[in-house]
């Protein structure tokens, strides 16, 4: 007696943040995790490999590696997840810079063009706030009201991720972002600043967009072969135009996790994080008690 297909699932490919040292480990023997890594590092020619296996764990976070790094994982999980049977995906996202590997995944860019993608933002932000110390902060535990209030008498802020009910980050100007944590901190259950270079998810990136877009003119995205959910509004794209505008714009796009635990609720599908750790499996469950996440993780 042959027993049931798995259900296909819905995927979420987690951001930066979730690199860590011996992330690599057990999938170094998966032909097609190592085929999509070693092929980053072609691209990149960053160590990518031996920073996941051994670090250090500073040179790992460097702002250049640690996007790469994550991209690279999370498509190699995939591809060895499916190489081992795991069924077509009902649909996919993921957080931030996450859902540049959902882009890979889906098949409406190749690797290449999101590393691309990846590179340019690094070398554009760099050029727009060289002198000026910008980033993002967290705050955990105030309701978005009191946050909001409070962004008020900061106008060079924007509220960038809403991650929970009161999951929060903030971008702009770490001169502005200081004095901000300080205000908020005493009635949270925590708040800092996030180990980020650029003020992601707020109108800051809104200029660089344009440039961003002529430097990957030469992509042309296919259509994904299973629906993405914006990171941006929950909204299911199935066209790759609309998809890869999605990504080109997401570094300026705030990110609204409520809305898409609002479309995996709707979507009635198991769900699986592929990626290193368990920050989307935290914050899906932050957002509804009722949904549960598994890791692809695991070495099989």
């Amino acid at each position: 007696m042959t027993s049931a297909p798995s259900p296909a699932p819905v995927l979420l490919f987690p951001g930066q943040g979730t690199e860590a040292v011996g992330m690599s480990a057990g999938w170094e023997a998966q032909e097609a995790w190592l085929a999509v890594v070693r092929a980053a590092e072609t691209h990149t020619s960053h160590p990518l490999l031996r920073l996941m296996g051994q670090g250090p764990l500073e040179a790992l976070r460097f702002q250049r590696h640690a996007p790469c790094a994550v991209l690279a994982h999370s498509v190699g999980l995939f591809r060895a997840r499916r190489a081992l049977g795991m069924p077509l995906p009902r649909a996919a996202t993921g957080h931030s810079m996450g859902f540049y590997s959902a882009l890979v995944a889906a098949d409406v860019v190749p690797l290449e063009a999101a590393l691309d993608l990846i590179s340019a933002v690094e070398d554009l932000s760099e050029a727009a706030f060289a002198g000026r110390a910008m980033g993002m902060a967290y705050v955990i535990g105030v309701p978005e009201l009191e946050v909001r209030r409070a962004l008020l008498g900061h106008p060079e802020l924007a509220l960038s991720n809403r991650n929970g009910q009161a999951q929060f980050t903030v971008s702009g100007p770490v001169a502005a972002l200081e004095p901000l944590v300080a205000e908020l901190a005493p009635a949270a259950l925590k708040a800092g600043l996030l180990p980020v270079q650029h003020p992601l998810h707020g109108p800051h990136m809104a200029a660089l967009l344009p440039a961003v877009a002529r430097r990957l003119a030469h992509v042309a995205p296919r259509t994904p072969a299973f629906p993405l959910i914006s990171h941006f509004d929950g909204r299911l794209l199935v066209d790759g135009p609309s998809a890869w505008d999605e990504g080109l714009a997401s570094v300026a796009l705030p990110v609204d996790w409520l809305a898409v635990v609002a479309r995996l609720k709707g979507l009635a599908a198991p769900l699986a994080e592929c990626g290193h750790g368990s920050q989307l499996a935290g914050l899906t469950r932050w957002a509804d008690r009722s949904l549960v996440v598994e890791s692809l993780q695991r070495t099989p």
